[in-house]
């Protein structure tokens, strides 16, 4: 039998004398700030050495020392510390935590019996509220006069006294503000305090992922949300009239959140960069190397570095020079190796695309090589994003070309071009002969349907209105560069600064990109296929025109582009918007040339169209040989065909991917490795927004 006895009347005395002379105790510690700090650290922290906490609790001279250890004793005699005597570490107890806990409700109580305002700061401190701070921010930041601030400052004042609340946040002023300031007609000075971020709903909805957006797990989200913020910062700096036209749709900015932080295109040749290959003091944990011949340690270091800095597209030259010393059987290992390694690297799906440049004449046997290297990486990467620019003077031998075929099957990106140096997207490299890098603002295209819906069928006006807007479109443009330059000097590009050598060397390039030629010229102007050429070239040459004002003024190079880029389906989302029903149904603009083996093969001049309007585009044309449903064979005889008919092209074929186990091994709409029909098309070179 088990007997439980009961305390007598004098034990339960003892008890509650102890207990209460312990909890004396206790609010005697807590009375001291130095011992609730040393709490707060040790929380936060984690287990400390004697010494780092007594460094951290501010106790840094030796005649403090006394002073710290009383303190310390004070606190492990109550149990609120606990000292591991092997490791030498001081730890919070349990009781500790709930000292610290009940410290914390005390202090906020205190606040708000005292009938003080208090402000939660963005720097995670809770201080009272002090008038002349929103009088210094509004004179510091928005520029206001001394007289003006108060008068602002004097009304928020109002408003915060009448509210209910206890505690205020820096958010909370930060708006009331802004909408006092709004009252008063001041949206400028408005625009400079406003807080740059994203709603909590959306950042649920990424947190979610209830799209399966995040492919890449919490890296896109970083990046996505980077990326909001950047485009409300950037979208700050510029004039009104570029945002009106922007939301109009007149024109569109491309990847607004990339908009000031680096160039959308990047030419670079490896001999250059190898001579510039200086890291100084950045990117302290890549290896220091400029040994190009190790190209599965070179090539992953520069992608690291520029694909950081660059939006869309990086251009990589004399790759070909670097592997023409190696044994010619090693080649496709090393480089499918270097090619793996560099994509490892890289930070996110939409990270830019990467061309490397070859030529046809360094050697039939060193090309195929290449391209076996490049289908060994293809065929381990759902979605390749290297892909080959192959220069050639007109033909290819028949091994080269059975090779290219093969390489477009598995999956790859081949362009094909006669001598001229192109990216991927059709960008032209405007100081072709030099081996200095040339950057590219590329990020800017005029919507021309709006301009001919509004041109009440006139080629004149339609004209005249195209000119209007290359002005400030190039203002725009330049304006980015003012702003890459300043982030320059303020080394938050040194990728660019320091490898490619930006802006001391090299060109500097800003193109106009236009979409919608077509559709303007021959079906809202409604000229016919035989004169409407000739209308096509007068457009484009007024856009020169316009360009060549400009580059009498400046250092830099011009030129009008047609590539394909994020802006077409807005554009025709937003003109339907504007003009209601349209008497064209658009789903999207033309952005470039697309070619056929049916184009290809019936009698029509598009070798000599396209000739003329390659040269009249200076910035770039985007030519698409769409191959999509042809065999391996038929490919070769396409390819055949379009080597000496067009002087450029990127071999397209529609594919898709399983999005549940990402392989392209797909077939009447259904992936045989895994059984799935959640399929994805996919675009070779995505376009980015």
């Amino acid at each position: 039998m088990r007997i439980s006895y009961l305390p007598s009347s004098e034990s339960k005395r003892g008890i509650l004398e102890s207990t209460s002379k312990r909890v004396r105790m206790i609010f005697s510690v807590m009375a001291s700030p130095n011992r609730i700090d040393i709490l707060r650290i040790l929380n936060n922290k984690g287990p400390l050495t004697y010494s780092e906490l007594k460094s951290l609790a501010g106790f840094k001279s030796k005649k403090e020392s006394g002073k710290f250890a009383y303190h310390l004793r004070k606190l492990l005699k109550q149990s609120l510390l606990g000292l591991n005597k092997s490791e030498r570490r001081y730890t919070i107890t349990n009781l500790g935590k709930l000292v610290l806990n009940l410290a914390r409700q005390i202090e906020e109580k205190s606040i708000v019996e005292s009938g003080k305002m208090y402000v939660r700061t963005s720097h995670q401190t809770i201080e009272e509220f002090n008038s002349h701070k929103i009088i210094q921010s509004l004179v510091r930041e928005a520029n206001l006069s001394l007289e003006q601030a108060t008068k602002i400052t004097e009304e928020v004042e109002n408003k915060v006294y009448k509210l209910s609340t206890s505690y205020l946040t820096s958010r909370l002023l930060r708006d009331c503000v802004n909408n006092i300031l709004l009252e008063h007609g001041l949206e400028d000075q408005m625009n400079k305090l406003i807080r740059v971020g994203i709603p909590i709903f959306d950042l649920d909805k990424m947190l979610n992922n209830s799209s399966n957006s995040l492919r890449n797990g919490i890296n896109d989200l970083i990046i996505e949300i980077s990326r909001d913020v950047l485009s409300e910062y950037f979208v700050a700096s510029f004039q009104k009239d570029i945002l009106d036209m922007h939301y109009n749709g007149e024109i569109h900015l491309d990847t607004l959140g990339h908009w000031g932080i680096g160039p959308d295109t990047v030419f670079i040749d490896v001999e250059q960069v190898k001579n510039n290959l200086d890291l100084k003091g950045n990117f302290l944990f890549l290896p220091r190397t400029s040994d190009q011949s190790k190209l599965n340690l070179f090539l992953p270091i520069i992608i690291s570095l520029i694909q950081r800095e660059v939006s869309k597209e990086i251009v990589i030259e004399n790759i070909d020079k670097i592997l023409r010393d190696y044994q010619m059987d090693k080649i496709p290992e090393y480089l499918s190796l270097s090619l793996i390694s560099s994509s490892i690297s890289m930070q996110h799906m939409n990270s830019p695309f990467v061309t490397l440049v070859i030529s046809a004449k360094e050697g039939e046997g060193l090309l195929i090589q290449m391209l076996k290297g490049y289908a060994l990486y293809v065929e381990q990467v759902a979605l390749p994003n290297f892909g080959l620019f192959i220069t050639h003077s007109k033909s290819l031998t028949k091994n080269l070309v059975s090779e290219v075929a093969k390489v477009i099957k598995l999956g790859g990106k081949i362009v094909l071009s006669q001598e001229s140096i192109l990216s991927s997207r059709g960008i032209r490299k405007l100081n072709d002969v030099s081996m200095l890098p040339n950057i590219v603002l590329n990020s800017l295209t005029i919507n021309l349907p709006r301009l001919a819906y509004q041109s009440n069928k006139d080629e004149t006006y339609f004209r005249t209105k195209l000119a209007l807007l290359m002005k400030p479109s190039i203002s725009a443009l330049l304006l980015k560069k003012e702003m890459l330059s300043e982030n320059i000097r303020h080394g938050i590009l040194p990728a660019l600064s320091n490898v490619v050598s930006f802006p001391e060397v090299g060109s500097t390039t800003t193109i106009v990109n236009i979409a919608g030629l077509n559709e303007s010229i021959y079906d809202i102007l409604g000229y016919s296929k035989k004169d409407g050429f000739d209308t096509v070239k007068k457009v484009i040459q007024t856009a020169n025109d316009i360009l060549l004002g400009f580059s009498k003024n400046n250092t830099e190079k011009f030129g009008v582009s047609m590539i394909n880029d994020g802006s077409s389906s807005r554009f025709v989302v937003l003109d339907s918007d504007k003009f209601g029903k349209l008497t064209h149904d658009f789903q999207s603009y033309s952005q470039g040339v697309i070619i056929t083996r049916e184009i290809l093969e019936n009698d029509n001049p598009i070798s000599e169209n396209l000739r003329q309007l390659d040269n009249l585009m200076t910035g770039g044309l985007y030519i698409r040989l769409d191959i999509t449903g042809a065999s391996e064979q038929e490919l070769i005889d396409i390819i055949n065909m379009a080597i000496p008919t067009i002087p450029y092209f990127d071999i397209f074929e529609k594919q898709f991917i399983c999005s549940i186990c990402g392989k392209r091994n797909i077939k009447s709409g259904v992936c045989l490795s895994c059984g799935s029909s959640n399929l994805i098309e996919i675009n070779q070179l995505p376009s980015k927004m």
